[in-house]
């Protein structure tokens, strides 16, 4: 969903407004900047990509007991675009109880527990449509979280599909062993301009991790996770689903600002109909590296500032897949949140 400046402003006036007879008590409000240079030397059927920009996300509110509606826009600016950028709407509502929570409405991709996998979703993706469409319900226990989510991301028109995706995630932590998954289902429906196909696709991640860095010395990580990835995809053209399976691992160690993560896939192809322009990464909406028999990703990473609320860092990735050069990619990546619990408060 997108808004046009005059309709920016509306939204912003019909917030005021509604706030404006509240208590100042009640107020919340966040502030989100993300800046990012991602610099992608990619070969093959990868395509070569530098991505450069940033995004700005204000959010205002009101807090009433168990709860909280907030609004506000995230809008990106791409250094050297010649085309603008519509802003996209935050505006969501948020009932929590307990442990439990549930949301309603263009809801920040950070109020997830945990991000998705590239396997399940590209970050270019995930930087551009930084909100959830949809339905949001969570459960955060001392050892179990879970969640459930229904992102709308597009809407039938006359050349635009119909297309949501449902996702649950789970995570289960004993002792230093976590275990969990993924899950996924992606409906790609028609535009209203007939002769378009229907695809669908159903993604499932279960996943064992081991985390040693509490065996380590002070400020060392080492983790190892692996599990396995498998997909079902389905043309409605054709009457059968097409399963294609593989195994997903990840090692992950460092020490104080430096960091070394290492993911592999080896199995099938996870991304039929990527090159069939009725289909393609909108409808995977995943990394199209997953579209090989074996894929590696090395990452190297310096933070070179982190306190919770700023943090600035570089990595260098470099991707493996058979039959091409190495794939090289520079990221540096800046990031400052401001969510003050009583900015508002009176003094």
């Amino acid at each position: 969903m997108v808004l046009s400046g005059r309709n920016v402003l509306l939204v912003a006036l019909t917030i005021v407004t509604a706030i404006l007879p509240v208590k100042a008590e009640g107020l919340k409000f966040n502030l989100a900047f993300d800046g990012l240079f991602d610099n992608r030397e990619f070969k093959g059927d990868v395509m070569p990509q530098t991505i450069y920009g940033m995004r700005l996300t204000p959010e205002i509110g009101i807090e009433r007991g168990n709860h909280l509606i907030m609004g506000g826009v995230s809008k990106i600016w791409e250094f050297g675009s010649k085309g603008d950028i519509d802003p996209t709407p935050v505006l969501y509502y948020k009932f929590t109880q307990d442990k439990w929570s549930a949301s309603f409405g263009n809801i920040p991709r950070t109020h997830l527990q945990r991000q998705l996998p590239d396997a399940f979703l590209y970050d270019s993706i995930a930087f551009f449509e930084p909100v959830i469409g949809g339905t949001l319900i969570q459960y955060y226990g001392s050892d179990l979280e879970v969640e459930l989510y229904c992102n709308w991301f597009s809407r039938q028109r006359m050349y635009d599909r119909e297309a949501f995706r449902i996702v649950n995630d789970l995570q289960y932590n004993l002792s230093f062993v976590s275990v969990g998954y993924y899950a996924a289902l992606t409906h790609f429906a028609g535009s209203i301009e007939p002769g378009h196909s229907l695809y669908e696709k159903f993604m499932f991640n279960p996943w064992i991790r081991f985390d040693f860095s509490e065996f380590m010395p002070a400020n060392t990580v080492l983790k190892l996770e692996g599990g396995l990835l498998g997909s079902g995809i389905r043309c409605r053209t054709f009457p059968d689903w097409n399963k294609y399976f593989g195994f997903l691992g990840k090692i992950e160690a460092g020490w104080k600002w430096f960091n070394v993560q290492s993911t592999f896939y080896k199995g099938d192809c996870q991304q039929e109909f990527l090159h069939d322009p009725d289909a393609g990464i909108q409808f995977h909406r995943s990394d199209p590296f997953y579209n090989h028999t074996f894929y590696n990703k090395t990452r190297m990473g310096i933070q070179f500032y982190d306190d919770g609320n700023i943090a600035f860092g570089f990595n260098w990735n470099i991707h493996f897949t058979p039959d091409t050069p190495i794939h090289h990619q520079q990221m540096i990546t800046v990031k400052y949140r401001f969510e003050p619990a009583d900015f508002f408060k009176k003094r």
